[in-house]
């Protein structure tokens, strides 16, 4: 399992959120919304905290845009 994921993978996670979303309500998320459990380490990897858009959450998770 890697914490790393696509910013593509994370989008399709996450698009239907409301924001503000605390990093918990973002991983739940993810795991519900049936994103690989690479993307789902990847958000419950973010520091804590309530993020005001998908964009924040873009620059607190590992991206990796090399991986498939």
């Amino acid at each position: 399992m890697s914490d790393t994921t696509t910013e593509d993978r994370l989008r399709t996670a996450l698009s239907d959120v409301v924001y503000p979303a605390a990093k918990e309500q973002l991983a739940d998320h993810a795991s519900r919304n049936n994103a690989d459990e690479d993307t789902v380490h990847a958000v419950r990897s973010i520091p804590e905290g309530v993020y005001e858009s998908f964009d924040q959450v873009v620059e607190a998770a590992a991206i990796d845009e090399r991986r498939d």
